[in-house]
């Protein structure tokens, strides 16, 4: 059963990164949203969003089951949209039972919600291609193993993903819930969080303020960088397709991977006399993504969905930042700071 635009979508994580371009889109499409958050929206979240007035705020937390329940019951969602949890990896790394309880129990909560409610059509959840410990073969499908006799997901944060898909299945399986899973790679884009280790942040904006950009890792990490608009798109396709499409896709573009230098060169290319100088050192965290970085096999998005990546181009996608951006900056905006205590995002400090 596909989602009914009259009834409110429901969408956690929606004053974050990804969240505000997945609401920006459901708008688009005309859907009544529903954000259900315990963060207020960042600055750069309402600016993507537009039009925040139009979206129903409700603040919690999704490990709170009273309150996932309150507001299922109060908005009656037709659909939900899971992009919510603590995306610090390097502190769920150092707290597996917090990774547990929030983001594994978390979704269990939604799931469960969705269940009892009984009139959610769709659920999406957004997991990552870290539940893929090692690539085995390429380009890597929807039924690519995430555990093998000797890998399993990357860390804890990878760890909560997989359970989560998991039961996402098992909601399926035993009561019939249409469960959607999409795995995103490297995303990017304005707006985008300080806990990516992704690199685009620190090599896009410091030109953009006019500070030089000198990495010295990051060079040669190969990725398929996807812009934030089209893991939006694909959301949207996965939450409007067929109901005998794929459950699990990938928010990616498909295309050849590249590298943080090739960042580096479209930035002095758009930016002139952008200063971006980035070494071929590797960070212990380049080094455990190395094994399942690969080329992901979009030929189910294309012939299911019918959904195309508007900015498969790491070019146009960048150039989509940049202007983003300076939009900003000329509305008089200030680009949100890091955390206090930030670790594992690349280039801090230099």
């Amino acid at each position: 059963m596909r989602p009914d635009r009259n009834r409110p979508v429901l969408v956690t994580g929606g004053s974050g990164f990804a969240g505000a371009y997945i609401i920006r889109e459901l708008l688009d499409h005309g859907y009544p949203v529903v954000n259900f958050d315990l963060a207020d929206y960042r600055p750069e979240s309402r600016f993507v969003i537009g039009a925040v007035d139009q979206v129903r705020f409700e603040r919690g937390s999704i490990d709170d089951w009273p309150r996932v329940l309150e507001v299922f019951l109060r908005h009656r969602p037709g659909s939900v949209i899971h992009a919510g949890g603590i995306m610090d990896i390097a502190f769920l790394d150092e707290h597996p039972t917090i990774a547990l309880r929030t983001n594994v129990g978390g979704c269990v909560n939604l799931l469960e919600a969705s269940r009892l409610l009984g009139e959610v059509a769709r659920f999406v959840f957004l997991s990552t291609i870290a539940v893929i410990g090692r690539k085995l073969y390429e380009p890597i499908d929807a039924n690519h193993p995430t555990v093998s006799a000797s890998d399993g997901p990357l860390g804890a944060y990878g760890a909560a993903k997989a359970a989560g898909e998991a039961f996402c299945f098992t909601y399926t399986q035993s009561f019939g819930l249409d469960t959607r899973i999409v795995r995103p790679s490297a995303l990017y884009g304005f707006g985008m969080s300080w806990f990516a280790p992704n690199y685009i942040k620190n090599i896009v904006e410091p030109p953009l303020l006019g500070q030089p950009v000198h990495l010295a890792s990051g060079g040669l990490v190969p990725r398929d960088y996807t812009n934030a608009v089209d893991l939006a798109g694909v959301v949207a396709a996965v939450l409007e397709g067929p109901e005998d499409a794929d459950r699990v896709v990938y928010g990616a573009t498909g295309e050849p991977l590249r590298t943080a230098a090739d960042v580096g060169a479209i930035v002095r290319e758009l930016v002139p006399g952008a200063i971006v100088e980035i070494g071929e050192e590797w960070t212990e965290i380049d080094r455990l993504e190395l094994p399942f970085r690969g080329r992901y096999d979009m030929r189910s998005t294309r012939e299911q969905l019918g959904w195309e990546p508007r900015l498969a181009d790491l070019r146009d996608g960048i150039a989509d930042y940049v202007e983003r951006f300076r939009a900003y900056l000329d509305a008089g905006q200030t680009p949100t700071p890091p955390p206090p205590g930030l670790r594992g995002a690349p280039g801090l400090g230099s």
